[in-house]
């Protein structure tokens, strides 16, 4: 294992630290945890993957799951919400640089999708040519059967771009929004 997953944050906890402690029901409470944007955005993705794995094998009970399939998501899951580089948001006159890391933007646009009716997100790309320029993103969903898909997709964009730019300060560039699936009403999260 690399020294991320054993030192989420630099927390001190491991992805199986924070496994077990969401899995007690987040108590007793550990402020280490709890004060840490990137375990919060872990735990968070992890609960959100819980909904969504619980509602397949419910959907697909006589069908039994590969290993491997829990696995895939949980290298996703770590790959988004290490934290990544530092996105700078702004620079004092005495040199000091204001950041926010790739994980919160990633943990920020998966909010965006649960607040859009009949969107779940799938991939997430940040894009930035160099520290000045615009960020762009480009985001995977997938959209309920029924909903309208430009509708869904524009409240998408508009959301993810209103949201970087109100809690991150940040330019942001292009937004790109692709429907690479469509599930059905069980599916949803919400």
């Amino acid at each position: 294992m690399s020294d991320d997953v054993n030192d989420v944050g630099g927390s001190g906890y491991s992805l199986e630290d924070l496994s077990a402690y969401l899995d007690r029901g987040r108590t007793p409470r550990i402020p280490a945890i709890e004060r840490n944007a990137e375990c919060q955005a872990l735990l968070a993705s992890m609960e959100r993957m819980g909904r969504l794995s619980r509602e397949i094998v419910d959907e697909q009970a006589s069908e039994p799951l590969a290993e491997s399939w829990y696995d895939g998501i949980m290298r996703e899951v770590m790959r988004e919400f290490r934290a990544g580089r530092d996105i700078p948001l702004a620079r004092a006159e005495d040199g000091t640089e204001l950041v926010v890391t790739e994980g919160a933007l990633y943990e920020l646009i998966r909010t965006v999708g649960d607040e859009v009716p009949g969107v779940l997100v799938g991939r997430v790309r940040l894009d930035q040519a160099e520290a000045a320029a615009p960020l762009d993103v480009r985001v995977t969903v997938s959209v309920l059967f029924g909903h309208p898909m430009e509708q869904t997709v524009e409240r998408m964009r508009q959301g993810i771009r209103d949201a970087i730019q109100r809690h991150g300060d940040l330019r942001v560039g292009r937004v790109d929004v692709t429907v690479g699936d469509v599930h059905l009403e069980g599916e949803d999260e919400g």
